[in-house]
């Protein structure tokens, strides 16, 4: 209503005017469009030649439009805007101050002609990306089932986007060993028969050149039911040892778990110790210990795991380690001080016991012989000197010759003595 009485003094004004006064008209023949940065001020400017008694109208172009100045008077909200009339005579200038994004549009300078003639700006700003708070930071689906991925960016100028994996892998976008690549350009990531191998933190971050860039995750969960796998089927322990049976379990969402024996299950009590510990996001390692293994703990263990997908279990058999007859050497009675039992008969194994074959004779050399006078006698270097001297006649070849020599004087004289 506000606007059409506008216009109507517009046209009682023009009609009183218009023929003592040359028709205005605008000196350009656009209003510059302006762009901002959010929380700036700016300002439309509009330049008028024979403007006469003739007004001016700033007017917002919205559905329905807004009246905001007339001639010089500002009519809504004067801490938003202000109008500067006349300046250099021919100029008018519409300021808005501290833009936001309700200021975005476009803006029209009117003159009460017949009929209205007008110049159209248009405010834009350069507003930084933000992600709606709308996008779902998490997202569950069932392993083999397609999935996508959405990033909901706004932003002035419109904002790419592109995803990542939060642990550097490779998007794989059809199956766990299909093509994929490191970084995806788009606002929805498209993932088709996704495996446990997806399971991930995705990371979209969305930029227009307007600092600051915005990223938003999403955690993608991928549900299966549990596999259960022993790290051995069959496990030996002897009597009164320590055993640890080991169960690996892969599942999503995280299952729950028991070991049983003979039907009944296992607590963390007595002989029985109970262990778990995550090593991936979907792997858990569960550990049953027993103590001082009995007669009664041999048998078959069961190891199960359930969540809302399934359930799984695996068996593990503990046997008792057979017993070995020792074959380390014992004492015997006849050697009670070296732990070794001496026989003549070559060396036998029987009954637990080794017999060990008697030492060949000691042969004694030069050197051994030297040895022994030295254990004898006072060690002196002209004593050493001395018997290396002895050793080496002992064993020269003119000394042997001499003792064949003696030997063969003294068998001719026994000949002799006979005859």
């Amino acid at each position: 209503m506000l606007v059409a009485f506008v216009l109507l003094v517009f046209a009682a004004v023009f009609r009183s005017v218009c023929s003592k006064y040359p028709i205005p008209a605008f000196i350009e023949p656009v209003m510059l469009n302006v762009t901002a940065i959010k929380g700036e001020d700016v300002e439309f400017r509009c330049k008028i030649e024979n403007l006469g008694r003739h007004m001016v109208a700033f007017i917002k172009a919205d559905v329905p439009p807004r009246l905001i100045a007339f001639d010089e008077r500002v009519f809504r909200q004067r801490d938003k805007y202000e109008i500067r009339p006349r300046v250099d005579s021919n100029e008018w200038v519409l300021k808005i101050k501290n833009v936001q994004e309700a200021d975005i549009g476009a803006y029209s300078c009117q003159l009460n002609t017949d009929p209205v003639i007008s110049r159209i700006g248009h405010l834009t700003l350069k507003i930084p990306p933000t992600v709606s708070r709308t996008t779902a930071s998490a997202v569950e689906v069932r392993e083999g089932h397609n999935v996508t991925l959405r990033c909901n960016a706004h932003g002035s100028p419109e904002p790419t986007v592109i995803w990542r994996r939060q642990d550097r892998q490779i998007i794989r976008f059809n199956g766990a060993t299909g093509y994929g690549a490191s970084v995806y350009n788009g606002s929805e990531l498209r993932l088709s028969k996704v495996s446990r191998k997806h399971m991930s933190e995705y990371v979209c971050v969305a930029s227009n050149g307007i600092p600051p860039d915005e990223s938003w995750t999403v955690k993608l969960h991928v549900t299966f039911e549990p596999i259960v796998i022993p790290k051995a089927k069959e496990v030996s322990a002897a009597l009164g040892s320590l055993v640890r049976l080991v169960c690996n379990v892969d599942a999503w969402p995280r299952p729950s778990f028991s070991w049983t024996f003979n039907g009944k299950e296992i607590y963390n009590a007595g002989k029985y110790s109970l262990e778990h510990s995550v090593s991936e996001k979907y792997k858990t390692i569960h550990i049953l210990e027993i103590k001082e293994v009995g007669p009664t703990q041999f048998g078959t263990y069961r190891c199960a795991a359930k969540n809302d997908n399934g359930k799984h279990f695996a068996d593990i058999t503990l046997r008792e380690a057979p017993s070995y007859k020792s074959n380390s050497v014992v004492l015997s009675e006849g050697s009670a001080e070296s732990g070794v039992s001496v026989d003549d008969d070559d060396s036998e194994e029987e009954d637990g016991y080794i017999s060990v074959p008697r030492p060949p004779p000691l042969v004694h050399t030069a050197d051994d012989r030297a040895l022994n006078r030295r254990a004898q006698h006072h060690d002196t270097p002209d004593r050493r000197q001395h018997e290396l001297r002895q050793d080496a006649e002992d064993d020269s070849p003119s000394s042997a010759a001499m003792l064949v020599g003696r030997i063969s004087a003294s068998l001719i004289a026994l000949l002799l003595l006979n005859f």
